[in-house]
């Protein structure tokens, strides 16, 4: 609180004490005091009321900036009240009860929003875990079906089995007790891991994959999830009209660990177009491809790059329309900027 501010919030007051002085000082002349006992009555009252205003001033700036730089800097504002010292004027008084009134509401309603999500994170699970049960059964069955009934099958199941892990990583995507598993490495593993588990897809889908990462690249990440992030930008790709997925890695930065290792997803699809491109990882955003007739829900890309930020990982777009796209997935070589990360995502909790 400013000085300035000050005076504008205490103006009628200050006004009233205005208006006290030049009467005190009239009685006082018309009492028959010398002209230098009305200036000194002047002066003592002035002072006087310019001295309990300052007081005033200095203690309400002391209790306004307190609020102001713990609600600037806390992560979580309603715990403010818990960190604050107890006022002792009266007025300052009453606005900490009114903050911690509010932060017990709020923490219970904090309390109340995350007990609702665990329990819709857990009955998604539950499901996803009973649903694939049937449907590896169902996959058996197909098994006795003859061609090329049994390959389209096949195919509908891998689709199928696709979007129930993709609801599962949603479901766990608000979640901050992931279960992280940082290790180092292999690089080129990744893109060989999605390319295996999305052979026959991408095989329908007419696309070729080329994997050109070097073996010896090497990062620290949590490989299912990265795969998994990998596999949105695979996907995307193919259903877009891509028909050849080029995988490439290069280095960034220094040796000494502030850089980072830049895995490329190249593909000769039909682009996006240049509105779209600053919002494709927006939740539900599908874009002018996405409504030109391909089965997009717009989730995929917005997954991908929550479990990125989630992961300490970087994760950016471009392309032109109609010649292709390019999707860069970072990886910092400093361990300690993803534990960093992941501990922050634990304390969200």
């Amino acid at each position: 609180m400013s000085a300035f501010d000050f005076a504008r919030a205490h103006a009628a007051s200050l006004v009233v004490a205005a208006v006290g002085i030049v009467s005190a000082c009239v009685v006082a002349a018309v009492c028959g005091c010398t002209s230098d006992a009305v200036a000194l009555i002047a002066a003592v009252l002035t002072l006087s009321v310019a001295g309990a205003s300052a007081i005033a001033y200095l203690r309400s700036r002391r209790f306004y900036r307190e609020i102001g730089s713990l609600a600037d800097n806390l992560e979580h504002p309603y715990q403010l009240h818990s960190l604050m010292s107890a006022p002792t004027a009266p007025d300052q008084m009453a606005v900490f009860e009114a903050l911690k009134a509010m932060g017990f509401a709020s923490a219970e309603e904090v309390a109340r929003a995350n007990a609702k999500a665990d329990e819709h994170r857990e009955f998604v699970e539950g499901w996803v875990h009973g649903v694939k049960a049937p449907l590896a059964s169902c996959e058996l069955i197909a098994e006795r079906v003859a061609e090329p009934e049994r390959s389209q099958l096949a195919s509908e199941f891998d689709r199928m089995g696709r979007k129930v892990d993709a609801a599962l990583w949603y479901a766990r995507s608000d979640c901050a007790n992931n279960d992280y598993a940082i290790r180092e490495t292999a690089l080129a593993d990744i893109p060989r891991q999605v390319c295996r588990e999305n052979a026959r897809f991408l095989i329908e889908q007419g696309c070729i994959p080329e994997i050109e990462v070097d073996d010896g690249m090497r990062v620290f990440t949590d490989k299912k999830q990265a795969a998994f992030i990998v596999t949105q930008l695979v996907e995307n790709a193919a259903k877009y009209g891509a028909t050849r997925v080029r995988f490439s890695a290069e280095r960034k930065g220094g040796e000494d660990g502030a850089g980072q290792i830049a895995l490329h997803v190249d593909d000769d699809g039909r682009g996006i177009p240049a509105a779209d491109v600053g919002r494709v990882f927006e939740r539900g955003f599908t874009g002018v491809r996405g409504r030109e007739g391909a089965a997009s829900t717009g989730m995929g890309l917005y997954l991908a790059a929550r479990l990125s930020e989630q992961l300490g990982l970087g994760l950016s777009v471009t392309s032109a329309d109609g010649e292709g796209t390019r999707a860069t997935v970072s990886f910092p070589l400093d361990r300690r900027r993803l534990d960093v990360q992941c501990d922050k995502n634990v304390r969200q909790a």
